[in-house]
């Protein structure tokens, strides 16, 4: 019986042997015998975002102070000018808007009648004088960004200061190129209004710009 048992196992063992030689051989042909392969690529890639840049001639400095235009009375008025520059390299709209300044003071608000002109264009070296005795020349038609020389009465400072931020601000001009100077010159006129009388008001002139 024993000598049965091991005959049949060792036939088994010698049957066994090929079977897996065989079973090996078809893993290794599979192994080797993969799908044919090829790559292209594209190197070098590279991103960087645009830019908008605005600056003014004014050097932060204010254009009206109290030393200057103080001791107003009915009919008083005065302009001052400058320049701002746009280098950004997106093309982008610039708008105009009023922000309160530092020290709040509104009382003559309602009195001062604003206009805000857009001159003609210049180079970043041109000089503008803020007293805009140089620099700044109206356009062949002249462009208001705010009350046509004054003549509307109800645009004063308090309107003006409607104008806060981007959203309700003035618009310039749009689609501005990267390298352009404009001019502006801001005038106000106190009303003939015995309310404005030892009145006093604060600003911040804004230019702000985004990209198209």
């Amino acid at each position: 019986m024993r000598t049965l048992q091991s005959t049949a196992l060792r036939t088994v063992l010698a049957a066994a042997v090929p079977v897996g030689l065989v079973l090996s051989a078809a893993v290794v042909w599979q192994s080797t015998s993969a799908a044919f392969t090829a790559t292209t690529d594209n190197v070098g890639n590279s991103w960087q975002t645009g830019s908008v840049v605005l600056t003014d001639s004014d050097s932060n400095a204010a254009l009206f102070n109290s030393t200057n235009d103080s001791a107003l009375k009915p009919g008083s008025t005065r302009s001052r000018c400058m320049r701002v520059d746009y280098t950004g390299s997106l093309p982008a709209d610039i708008r105009f808007y009023v922000t309160p300044a530092a020290t709040v003071a509104t009382s003559l608000d309602p009195y001062l009648v604003m206009s805000v002109e857009v001159g003609q264009d210049v180079t970043a070296a041109t000089p503008v004088a803020p007293d805009c005795s140089t620099g700044f020349a109206s356009q062949s038609t002249p462009q208001w960004v705010y009350n046509s020389l004054g003549a509307d009465a109800s645009k004063t400072m308090a309107d003006l200061k409607t104008h806060s931020g981007w959203a309700t601000g003035l618009p310039v001009r749009t689609l501005v190129p990267q390298g352009s100077s404009l001019t502006f010159r801001i005038t106000y006129t106190v009303k003939d209004d015995n309310g404005a009388q030892n009145g006093q008001s604060t600003a911040v002139f804004v230019w702000e710009t985004q990209n198209s």
